[in-house]
């Protein structure tokens, strides 16, 4: 398990400024959030791809600036804009390929508004999706990666188990923040996900921030990693917090170093 950083941290830099600025502080693990369209286009991703190849920068995942329509582009009851939405993943899912990287990170459906379950015809149609989805991404050697998201179906634990039966292909991304957002605890998720967890965004909270660096709030570590070694969890912890959540680089340096004593101390 190595302790890594997603781009996001530095948004809104532009992506391609981000990649040296990561490697002079140590790191090798990376997720890159793509924030628009023409970082998917030639020549940008070969400049992209090419940067990180020059920084030594292990792409772990990717994550779509499109996560906020998901649900539209391909859960909908539309055909034409679902049909269009998957060919837009297929980009992504070539983009990764490129990279080197093994997942893209899906938010999946906003919740819904009156906080209605879907019937059964719809919810047939839309673990069809799924499915599809994650036979595209296999066909670029890209997995699927659920994350748990405050302000998605994602965030209840018992959607999140509807998927982990009903779609066994899928695996996940565990976002310690985000759980905190929904008012759940991280095992509520971990419980029903931790043998087809591949991906965890780390960071930290206290009663007053919703959102700290990994060591700047209240999470209890011990009991994290103590189950990450229980459980032989194999992937690795990407640091994954907003450009105003931290003043120095220095603090981001100083919170990998935190997190790598205590992988170390418990693993």
């Amino acid at each position: 398990m190595q302790v890594g950083i997603s781009t996001a941290c530095f948004y809104p830099e532009a992506l391609e400024k981000t990649f040296e600025h990561i490697a002079d502080m140590g790191f090798k693990k990376i997720e890159i959030f793509f924030n628009t369209e023409s970082e998917l286009n030639e020549p940008l991703i070969s400049e992209i791809t090419n940067m990180v190849d020059d920084c030594g920068l292990d792409v772990v995942s990717i994550h779509p600036y499109t996560s906020l329509m998901e649900g539209m582009l391909l859960f909908s009851d539309y055909k034409r804009r679902t049909h269009d939405g998957f060919n837009q993943y297929i980009r992504y899912f070539e983009a990764a390929k490129k990279l080197g990287a093994k997942y893209l990170t899906l938010h999946g459906e906003r919740t819904a508004p009156n906080g209605k379950m879907d019937n059964p015809d719809v919810w047939k149609r839309k673990i069809e999706s799924y499915h599809k989805l994650c036979s595209l991404g296999k066909e670029y050697d890209i997995t699927v990666a659920q994350e748990n998201v405050a302000w998605c179906k994602s965030s209840n634990p018992k959607y999140i188990k509807r998927l982990y039966n009903e779609v066994p292909e899928l695996r996940y991304t565990l976002d310690l923040k985000q759980a905190h957002r929904a008012g759940h605890l991280w095992t509520e998720y971990y419980d029903i996900i931790f043998d087809r967890l591949k991906n965890i965004h780390i960071n930290d909270f206290d009663e007053n921030h919703s959102c700290l660096l990994p060591s700047e709030g209240s999470f209890d570590y011990t009991e994290f990693f103590k189950r990450l070694k229980k459980d032989n969890y194999l992937g690795d912890v990407l640091i994954e917090v907003y450009r105003d959540n931290y003043k120095t680089k220095q603090q981001l340096v100083d919170s990998a170093d935190f997190l790598r004593n205590n992988i170390n101390k418990y693993l």
